[in-house]
């Protein structure tokens, strides 16, 4: 007998929720450190790849995409269910298109600005003092029960 699910979950980390527009670009993990799927990144210095965002360090401005998760390596693959592109790999990111991320905050509602928490870096619903709000990024899904949350970035940010 078949099952029939009432309820499905919006994906991985850094998977392309819809392809009609996507923009995709390939940059080199300019910093010392793995970029996981899924997280804001932001120009080297050199402006010859990407860095993760540094909320410390970072504006809005500086944010110019998320990285993309590698289609042929599902999250099995890595064990613990989460994946990276290690320092100096060449990172797939989306600076146009809808993608999926873990973003937290209460009462999200379509269409809403997406900002990124200056605490953890991530992506979050909120503004005040605390929050850096990305002009460019909006909510195109509601949040699942894991807080994977379907993001559109409308204007890339990358010459």
């Amino acid at each position: 007998m078949g099952k029939v699910l009432a309820k499905f979950t919006n994906g991985c980390a850094g998977a392309i929720a819809r392809s009609l527009d996507d923009v995709v670009v390939a940059l080199a993990n300019k910093s010392n450190a793995a970029l996981a799927f899924g997280v804001p990144v932001a120009r080297s210095t050199g402006k010859d790849g990407v860095v993760p965002f540094d909320p410390t360090a970072h504006t809005a401005a500086d944010f110019i995409g998320v990285t993309v998760r590698i289609p042929s390596k599902p999250p099995d693959t890595y064990g613990a269910s989460e994946g990276s592109y290690a320092p100096h790999d060449l990172v797939d990111v989306l600076v146009r298109g809808h993608i999926v991320v873990k973003c937290v905050g209460s009462g999200i509602g379509l269409g809403d600005p997406v900002s990124i928490f200056k605490t953890t870096g991530g992506f979050g619903v909120g503004s005040g003092d605390n929050y850096i709000p990305l002009d460019n990024v909006r909510i195109s899904a509601a949040p699942d029960s894991n807080y994977m949350t379907e993001i559109l970035l409308t204007t890339r940010n990358l010459v």
